[in-house]
């Protein structure tokens, strides 16, 4: 779980416990997740993920895309991720699973571009801890599905666009086999 540290208000001198979320040991229990079985794949998106490609923006959660486990025919269900959450004392609020501190969202792939862009997904490091990170290219794509498509995402793609070091081909691939636009 996150760390508590006991901190004194200077000016009552009363002492107050403060939860101190750890990433990293978010990260260490998303890989767990994986090495579980409970996922077959994840990478880090949304506003976390422009922190390995351009300069960090502000953002209260982490997103993460997974690609579940196929049940009987074509069905999959996040509860086996809830259940592996609840084995480790993690709380769900809402749509996140808070993961030592942190808000975390397990977004299931939601069709070909999605599965694409975990396939792909680069392997980074944070501090020691491994994790694989969607492309810059393919989290251009992601922001401009038009059911994501807002002012917000259009303005984080053209960042990317204009930042990344990406590669225009596969950009450019993507938007022609996604119909996608700016």
């Amino acid at each position: 779980m996150a760390e508590s540290r006991g901190v004194a208000n200077p000016r009552t001198n009363e002492s107050y416990t403060r939860t101190m979320p750890s990433f990293e040991k978010t990260l260490l229990a998303v890989n767990d997740l994986k090495a579980s079985g409970v996922i077959d794949q994840y990478a880090i998106a949304g506003a976390m993920a422009l922190m390995f490609w351009i300069e960090a923006i502000s953002t209260y959660d982490l997103d993460v895309l997974v690609m579940l486990p196929q049940l009987d025919g074509l069905l999959v269900s996040v509860d086996p991720i809830y259940r592996w959450a609840a084995e480790r004392g993690y709380q769900a609020e809402h749509e996140h699973v808070v993961i030592e501190g942190f808000p975390v969202q397990f977004l299931p792939s939601f069709g070909a571009l999605a599965d694409e862009a975990i396939r792909t997904a680069a392997d980074r490091q944070y501090h020691d801890v491994p994790l694989r990170v969607v492309r810059p290219e393919y989290l251009i794509a992601l922001y401009l599905v038009p059911s994501a498509r807002t002012m917000k995402r259009r303005e984080r793609a053209a960042a990317l666009r204009e930042s990344a070091d990406i590669d225009r081909g596969l950009l450019d691939d993507l938007m022609r086999r996604f119909n996608l636009t700016f």
